[in-house]
């Protein structure tokens, strides 16, 4: 009888043992760690904090591991691997001028968001339309940022240039924020969030979303931010990269579901009112991409070169199917 005890014991304890080695220990079940660059936006912090705090990381055996700089930091991050980045934040018009550049081959895999830039106005203002604000001083991200590489090609393909038609005052959202408030600025680039914040007063209006416009030109959303990475650690890291692609897809997919969600993360996003986080609530979740699609990637970058926005036309594939 203590025989088939002890058998049964070390059965138990080979089982469990095996049980814990197949789920902790085989690369294709252990949990990654990811340690990733990231533009110090609301909207990106919002995406990643559903990411942990909803279960698609532990879901997906990644942990994620982000370190928040401003937007050009971030990117120089990716680029340079600086503190250990894997991956990173980075506009796809910014990756391709990079990678000309440079002389390196960074390369995306997933999208983050859509453009969802607008011009915002006073809602006593005598501007209705883009066309109107021609001369007027406009607030808006500094050259060679993402954001206007973003606003010079949507612009361009409405017709405009921003450099040519307008009187540019440059600084970050906020600031921008503050000078369209103030009266410095005529109008002024504003994300999603920010947006809601504006109207929510009453006090703002909105002339043009970007985004809705480059759709109604060019037929398709206007990538803006993209997780990219060095070639050759998404060749060494195929693991890494799927486990993030679905991680992010599922959190995207969860807050198109659950708009509610945005209430909840209000202190994050920096929103207060409930018409602050009900405006919020319309437009946030539509900028997040509901799937990975790199033909409109390729379109977008093949519109820049013909724009004269980007040196050269891409001669490798930038973005991993």
């Amino acid at each position: 009888m203590r025989n088939k005890i002890i058998s049964v014991i070390v059965l138990a304890v080979l089982v469990g043992g095996g049980a814990y080695y197949y789920f902790y220990y085989l690369p294709a079940n252990r949990i990654e760690t990811i340690k990733i660059s990231s533009a110090n936006a609301e909207n990106m912090k919002f995406l990643l904090a559903v990411v942990e705090d909803k279960g698609f990381a532990d879901k997906n055996r990644i942990k994620l591991e982000v370190v928040f700089s401003d937007p050009g930091e971030a990117e120089r991050k990716l680029i340079s691997r600086a503190q250990g980045v894997e991956v990173g934040t980075i506009n796809p018009i910014a990756m391709s001028s990079t990678n000309q550049a440079q002389n390196i081959k960074l390369r995306a895999f997933a999208s983050v968001y859509n453009t969802d830039q607008t011009i915002m106005v006073k809602a006593a203002s005598p501007f209705y339309k883009v066309e109107d604000l021609k001369g007027a001083k406009l607030a808006i991200h500094p050259k060679g940022s993402a954001a206007y590489t973003a606003y010079a090609v949507g612009m361009k393909v409405a017709g405009l240039d921003l450099e040519r038609d307008f009187k540019l005052i440059f600084g970050s959202f906020s600031q921008n924020a503050q000078r369209l408030a103030s009266g410095e600025a005529d109008a002024s680039f504003l994300n999603a969030v920010a947006t809601a914040r504006l109207l929510a007063t009453g006090n703002y209006r909105e002339i043009v979303n970007l985004d809705e416009k480059w759709n109604k030109i060019v037929g398709s959303p206007m990538p803006f931010v993209d997780l990219a990475a060095h070639e050759d650690w998404v060749l060494q890291n195929p693991n890494k990269v799927k486990r993030l692609q679905k991680a992010i897809l599922e959190a995207v997919a969860f807050i198109r579901q659950n708009p509610g969600l945005i209430g909840e993360y209000k202190s994050l996003l920096g929103i207060q009112s409930a018409s602050e986080i009900k405006l919020t609530e319309e437009r946030l979740p539509d900028i997040y991409p509901a799937q990975w699609n790199t033909a409109i990637h390729d379109a977008l970058l093949r519109r820049a070169f013909e724009l004269g926005l980007l040196k050269e036309a891409p001669k490798e594939e930038l973005f991993i199917d």
